[in-house]
């Protein structure tokens, strides 16, 4: 009997085999009857001139297009977090802010699922009834489970075999509202029309109010046409990059004479006519390309509609210009567009060169956000910091000559200095435009670049052009008061300015040169450890023509002394008091028992980047005496002995999150050419001084644990003599020059000698 069941089930496998291949046959044959599709013309000529990476990123995007479900990324992958963007369906259904790995659809894209990994609420999306659920954590996993069940286009089940049960088959319409109803508590919500797109009633956003901005109005009794706005809508919401921002950031088509203009306004149009009513000037979109970006616009009765695009002629220099709109902090702002007879001049501001921290770095990068800077250093050497104001000027936009491109600067003693474009940049890295350059009547000699630095009205600060540093250019400084000018002597090329703040949020008189000071082979390079300040070669142009080398910057002051000269600052500052681990600067102290000197140099905070706060730690500098005693990897704190015997310096070990950090403790005595050595554990140790018990020291706690009110002082703790006698002693071997350093440091003997130091060498 059991032979005869498994010859029947047996039989009964092969016909079903048999029925599969018979059906696959078909589906082939029919294949093969269908006609081929027609070869598609090409798209346009632009197409055809890509190339071949162009291309495979021009047919992917028109691939991407012709999806049923589209996931457009926003941003880029491989930038070190999730990816991210939003969800375009073809019949309009829209979700957007989803991530990539939390967005799943059905196998014929019926549903939608998201939400189900970093969101505490997920949402299910049914195309065909365009209706959403919120399903919660536990609801979501539940319908993981029959993910591969819910129902298809056409609403029937798929059981081909008949012999499944109905808990392993594609569920029907009606079942699977069952199942919603067993499994899911929030009822269904009906998908919102926005226009051409359909999008769950959680993601529809507030809409902007229908109220127009205001118009400037047009001086009396000349005659300027009526303007007047209507509310903008692109032809489709599905085809912008960014659907919902018609909805939260209205455009107006604006109407002159009740004809439709070509310019889009919104809220931040700064429009101003001139004083006859014959001219107007704004900021304003274009309306065939909602997507454009933000232009001058200016209309005249003699020439009508033109416009400026640029914010900067074409440049290869590191450094951008964008539109000066006003500060919070600006009592008086001054206007972002005005006329003067019959030109426009449109405030614009530069960007703010950066290097990494304040001190030697390898790269400029261009800011265009609010960045703050130092502007004093408290008693213990900590930093008062201040937002850098931001450089401006004004460009020159003459209607009867659009192509010439002219600047102005803020008032020197009542008067601006003007550009004039003379030569277009070369097509080299690095290099900038030459200008021509006049002050009232004077004319200067000579091409100019433009950027440029107006300091309290009394000077300003200027480039003459030439070369490009990183390719043998000198780039001199000249300093104009009105009456004279006077170059400033300076030992490396500058390749940006910036202004420095003042305590009261004014400018001070003090002036930011970003100057290249050498090159750097990108092998010899590690952020993370700061150890790109070691091998720094000289400036060298055959090295930086070649794609692995890179430029090395550095940040130096320059202001005015009494009588008025501008000279170059130091870049180190002489301190009495012992300075805090988070001080920021160059120091150097003097120890007057034994006449030596203890100079501390080049530390770096424990985040390398300008997103730092006066509470960062300063690690990985220099302590070097003038007697040529050296310790790499200290931070800025240092104490004299009383007799003169040396220096105590401190160095961060290792600093751990939740516990206490480790710290070394180092007496450096220049006379027995020695090193002793404590290990502290403390989170910050503040050294107070040094008598006859022995060094004084004491730990401030981090503010996260200090209680709020009055504090009580922490407790003063010792270093005793008898303690120095059990620590660690290392002898400094006799490197290069006169110089005394540890094992370890002897590497870097070199990349010392070739510094500037405070009392020659």
């Amino acid at each position: 009997m059991k032979i005869f069941l498994t010859l029947v089930g047996l039989a009964v496998l092969a016909l079903c085999v048999l029925g599969w291949l018979v059906r696959q046959a078909a589906r082939a044959q029919t294949r093969q009857e269908l006609p081929l599709p027609k070869a598609q013309p090409v798209l346009d000529e632009s197409a055809q001139l890509l190339s071949d990476k162009e291309r495979d990123a021009f047919t992917d995007k028109a691939s991407e297009a012709q999806k049923d479900v589209s996931f457009r990324m926003q941003g880029e992958r491989g930038m070190g977090g999730p990816v991210w963007g939003d969800v375009m369906c073809a019949d309009g259904v829209y979700l957007p802010q989803v991530w990539e790995s939390d967005m799943q659809t059905s196998f014929d894209g019926r549903w939608l699922r998201t939400g189900f990994y970093d969101s505490e609420v997920a949402q299910l999306v049914d195309r065909k009834s365009r209706r959403s659920w919120r399903l919660l954590p536990e609801e979501g996993q539940a319908l993981e489970s029959v993910h591969w069940r819910l129902p298809r286009w056409s609403g029937e089940t798929l059981n081909e075999s008949g012999m499944a049960d109905d808990a392993h088959v594609v569920m029907s319409d009606a079942s699977f509202e069952a199942w919603l109803q067993q499994n899911v508590t929030a009822p269904a919500q009906a998908l919102v029309a926005l226009r051409d797109i359909w999008v769950p009633a959680d993601f529809v956003p507030t809409q902007a109010a229908e109220q127009p901005p205001r118009l400037a109005a047009a001086p009396a009794n000349t005659p300027a046409p009526e303007l007047t706005l209507e509310r903008h809508w692109p032809a489709a919401l599905r085809h912008l990059d960014r659907p919902l921002e018609p909805l939260l950031r209205p455009n107006w088509q604006l109407l002159m004479g009740g004809s439709a203009t070509p310019w889009l306004l919104d809220e931040n149009h700064a429009m101003t006519w001139s004083e006859d009513g014959k001219a107007l000037a704004l900021y304003a979109y274009a309306a065939q390309n909602a997507a454009s970006q933000l232009v001058l616009a200016v209309w005249s009765a003699e020439l009508g509609w033109q416009q400026w695009s640029q914010c900067l002629p074409p440049d290869r220099k590191s450094w951008a210009v964008s539109i000066s709109w006003p500060d919070e902090a600006d009592e008086s702002p001054q206007p972002l567009l005005s006329w003067a007879g019959r030109i426009v001049l449109q405030r614009v501001q530069l960007d703010t060169p950066q290097t990494e921290r304040l001190h030697d770095g390898t790269g400029i990068s261009c800011v265009m956000s609010a960045i703050d800077g130092c502007v004093a250093h408290g008693k213990d050497g900590r930093v008062q910091l201040q937002q850098i104001p931001f450089n401006r000027f004004y460009w020159i936009r003459d209607p009867a000559r659009p192509e010439l491109w002219r600047a102005q600067s803020e008032p020197l003693k009542g008067r601006p200095l003007i550009w004039t474009l003379s030569k277009p940049t070369k097509d080299e890295q690095g290099e900038t435009s030459a200008w021509s350059l006049q002050w009232g009547e004077k004319h200067f000699s000579g091409h100019w670049a433009l950027e440029h630095l107006v300091v309290q009205g009394r000077w300003v600060v200027l480039m003459p052009h030439d070369r490009a540093p990183v390719r043998g250019g000198s780039g001199p400084i000249q300093i104009w008061d009105g009456e004279r000018m006077q170059a400033v002597d300076l030992p490396w090329p500058v390749e940006r300015m910036r202004p420095v703040p003042a305590e009261n949020g004014g400018m001070a008189a003090r002036v930011e040169l970003l100057a290249l000071v050498g090159s750097l082979q990108d092998q010899g390079w590690d952020a993370s450890a700061g150890g790109w300040r070691w091998p720094v070669q000289s400036v060298s142009y055959s090295h930086l023509a070649r794609a692995d080398w890179r430029p090395v910057y550095l940040l130096a002051s320059m202001a005015p002394d009494a009588q008025g000269l501008w000279r170059l600052l130091p870049r180190w500052r002489e301190v009495r008091q012992i300075q805090h681990p988070c001080a920021d600067g160059d120091y150097v102290w003097r120890d007057a028992a034994r006449g030596d000197a203890l100079w501390w140099w080049g530390g770096l905070n424990e985040r390398i980047n300008n997103d730092w706060s006066r509470d960062e730690r300063r690690i990985d500098g220099v302590t070097l005496t003038r007697s040529g005693a050296v310790l790499c990897g200290t931070g800025p704190c240092a104490c004299p002995h009383p007799a003169g015997e040396g220096w105590a310096v401190l160095e961060l070990v290792e600093s751990r999150y939740g516990r206490t950090d480790r710290w070394k403790l180092h007496w450096l005595n220049p006379v027995e050419k020695e090193l002793r050595t404590l290990e502290l554990a403390a989170h910050t140790p503040l050294l107070t001084g040094w008598d006859a018990q022995g060094l004084h020291w004491i730990e401030r706690e981090p503010q996260d644990r200090s209680e709020a009110g009055v504090q009580e002082p922490p407790p003063r703790q010792l270093i005793s003599m008898p303690m120095w006698g059990q620590a660690e002693v290392e002898q400094l071997l006799h490197g290069m020059n006169g110089l005394w350093l540890r094992k370890q440091d002897l590497r870097h003997a070199e990349a010392l000698l070739a510094h500037d130091w405070p009392w020659g060498k």
